[in-house]
């Protein structure tokens, strides 16, 4: 009999458990999302994770589709319904745990897991505002985490074509890949407390198997990591990031 291996859950609120391990069927994304976790030390992540840590988190996401940038400590304190001086310290904390990023002075929000103000490949339309997500299997966990479909505009990292997705089924599903050869590169390395400069930056749509291989010939022969179907790569972002504003009792 095989073995049954542990899949790691922990509590992000009440009824919500990370990482959604319902929407996963493919093995091979069983084992990405297992090397992602070491990597990211994710039991870090979330130990002793508040309700006040929760809800400002909730609240920079909401506020990050909205505007399609980083939200403002002040707009923050008005969404969260704190003071702004109450922003910055929770801010920190969640910086500890890495679910968000601010510029090297403390003083600016410029990243929440899955989105960034920095220039990437990944560009995601979500209603009337257009976001950089921080690598390929964030842009495919957008739709599930908002409970919306969302078009997806990225560049295959070895020969820089255009790639487009689209999501469906409120970004459950997929229903178009163009080129449907597309697959996804998701390397593995230490994040060193913050995913955003390291794991996030190897993680990446390729037009083909062949371009994927190219690329990684001439730049990480020797990296460890997974091919994936942009299925199993969707599978893996609504994983990581549908209990990020599900409700209670959304999420097993």
């Amino acid at each position: 009999m095989a073995e049954t291996l542990h899949q790691p859950s922990y509590a992000v609120r009440p009824g919500v458990s990370f990482p959604d391990w319902t929407a996963v069927t493919s093995p091979t994304t069983r084992e990405v999302l297992l090397a992602i976790f070491e990597a990211l030390n994710v039991e870090k992540t979330f130990r002793a994770y508040s309700p006040a840590e929760d809800r400002m988190r909730i609240a920079v996401l909401h506020l990050y589709a909205e505007q399609g940038r980083a939200p403002t400590f002040d707009e923050l304190a008005k969404r969260a319904g704190v003071s702004e001086s109450a922003v910055r310290p929770i801010l920190e904390s969640l910086k500890a745990r890495d679910l968000v990023v601010l510029d090297a002075n403390g003083e600016r929000l410029v990243g929440a897991y899955l989105f960034t103000d920095r220039d990437t490949d990944h560009r995601v339309r979500l209603g009337d505002q257009t976001v950089n997500a921080m690598c390929a299997i964030d842009a495919l966990g957008a739709g599930d985490m908002y409970g919306r479909d969302v078009e997806i505009h990225s560049r295959c990292r070895s020969c820089a074509a255009p790639i487009k997705l689209t999501t469906s089924n409120q970004g459950r599903a997929l229903a178009c890949v163009e080129p449907a050869t597309t697959v996804v590169w998701s390397g593995i390395r230490r994040t060193d407390d913050c995913a955003a400069n390291s794991l996030c930056t190897i993680i990446a749509f390729f037009c083909d198997d062949s371009h994927l291989e190219a690329w990684r010939r001439k730049h990480h022969p020797e990296s460890s990591g997974f091919r994936l179907s942009v299925d199993e790569a969707l599978e893996a972002g609504r994983a990581i990031f549908a209990p990020s504003l599900a409700s209670a009792g959304a999420t097993p």
